[in-house]
């Protein structure tokens, strides 16, 4: 309800002919939903984890509240309960015996599913809620896009920055399952695997859509693990993006 010029909010009425007013404002308009994702093109989730018990519920049930499809976790040879945490939260569970590493983990996920759209998400994100996971799978589902990637806005200022720094490192994407299957490499990349899917979306000019997740973040591996162990899991990760980076120029040699 519109309110009069003393700031009431009682209703106006028809002025009679010949008197001065101003008619009443047309009411805002209401505030837009997320975009509908076709139906048309099945979907399914798609989380890799290693060590994530305490973690991985939260983003499985941010996951399934979408109703868009199955949540699959793979449990990539995890020792702490990942399996039984995801289980419990409702997730379908593919269990690998031993550590493959993240692109490991994603090509026995993407190998055992059969939906057209993927939506793949890091199991230790903080803050994401479903009407995020719905714009991030939208233009994929609606045709737009073969590929759209999430990038953190506005939550912690050290993951905020890291994206900023390197989008293509991020692991919040929706990807359709044969673009993904035809990434080389992509068992073997551990966790270079966000370089080897963006070096091939760029090679094979894929149609890529930015969204943005205002307020999300992630648990660091500082944090996970302790300062030092933590630091120890951050090279080994930055090796392992080097030498996908390194695999990928000799391939183009």
């Amino acid at each position: 309800m519109a309110a009069n010029e003393n700031g009431t909010g009682s209703a106006s009425v028809p002025l009679p002919p010949g008197s001065v007013g101003e008619a009443e404002p047309p009411p805002d308009p209401p505030r837009a939903a997320p975009a509908e994702p076709d139906r048309d093109l099945s979907l399914a989730f798609l989380i890799p984890a290693f060590d994530e018990a305490p973690n991985v519920a939260r983003v499985v049930r941010a996951a399934q509240r979408t109703g868009l499809g199955r949540v699959l976790v793979v449990d990539d040879g995890s020792t702490d309960g990942t399996a039984a945490a995801a289980r419990a939260a409702g997730a379908e569970v593919l269990s690998l015996s031993e550590n493959a590493g993240k692109g490991g983990a994603l090509a026995a996920g993407t190998a055992a599913l059969s939906e057209d759209v993927l939506v793949l998400l890091d199991a230790d994100l903080v803050g994401l809620i479903p009407e995020q996971i719905i714009d991030l799978a939208a233009p994929v589902m609606r045709g737009e896009a073969d590929m759209t990637r999430g990038s953190f806005t506005g939550g912690r200022w050290r993951t905020t920055a890291a994206q900023k720094i390197a989008p293509q490192l991020s692991g919040q994407r929706a990807v359709l399952r044969d673009k993904l299957l035809s990434v080389p490499g992509l068992a073997e990349s551990r966790y270079g695997v966000e370089v080897a899917i963006t070096r091939e979306a760029k090679e094979r000019d894929w149609r890529l859509v930015e969204v943005d997740l205002p307020g999300v973040s992630q648990v660091m591996k500082e944090e996970k693990l302790g300062r030092w162990s933590g630091f120890v899991a951050r090279l080994k990760m930055y090796r392992d993006v080097l030498m996908t980076l390194v695999s990928g120029r000799k391939r183009k040699d």
